[in-house]
């Protein structure tokens, strides 16, 4: 149990102070998952998601992407959401995106072969998803690695991490060494979230 993160404060600065998944697991430094899941326990109704998100006006937006040229990552990490919810905003607002650096075979043999990288750390240094490096490799002809491996995760041990130590999806991940997708669906789709 997260201390003091009971029904009536979790209403007081949810629903009634609006503030954010994220500012509320920030001040119990906890994780938003473990936030939701006690909206979903105390029967508190959830804002739409892009409500959540404070401080992406278009003047934002233009200043962190365009001038300032961060990529839509380090903006959806400083705005704690998503990266795809930085990307739909840049739609809306039209906002273009930049293309992602082009990789050449050399490059994309070095990254991922010499070094090991993994698709995901070659979309990071290359700015791009991962399915646009995945396309590349198999384009250059480079054979990617099995990407399919099963995580046995303890079913306890994910319980204690989320919701007794209040850690964060990507902090559990880190613990794995998997995706942060994974642990995301292990959470969906197990006891843990119920």
């Amino acid at each position: 149990m997260i201390e003091g993160l009971n029904k009536e404060t979790l209403k007081r600065l949810y629903a009634k102070e609006r503030k954010s998944l994220q500012e509320i697991a920030r001040i119990f430094n906890c994780s938003t998952t473990g936030v939701a899941y006690r909206c979903e326990k105390y029967g508190i109704k959830r804002r739409p998601r892009a409500e959540e998100v404070k401080g992406l006006s278009k003047s934002i937006l233009q200043r962190l992407y365009i001038k300032e040229s961060k990529s839509l990552n380090k903006i959806a990490e400083m705005l704690s959401c998503s990266p795809s919810t930085i990307h739909n905003r840049c739609m809306r607002y039209g906002i273009k995106l930049r293309r992602p650096e082009e990789p050449n075979k050399a490059m994309l043999k070095k990254l991922y072969i010499k070094e090991g990288k993994t698709i995901r750390d070659i979309a990071k240094i290359l700015n791009c998803s991962r399915e646009f490096v995945r396309i590349r490799c198999k384009q250059f002809g480079i054979e990617l690695r099995p990407r399919n491996r099963k995580f046995e995760i303890d079913e306890s041990i994910l319980r204690r991490l989320c919701f007794k130590e209040g850690k964060s999806i990507t902090e559990i991940a880190e613990t794995f060494s998997c995706a942060v997708s994974t642990i995301s669906k292990r959470l969906k789709h197990s006891e843990v979230s119920k």
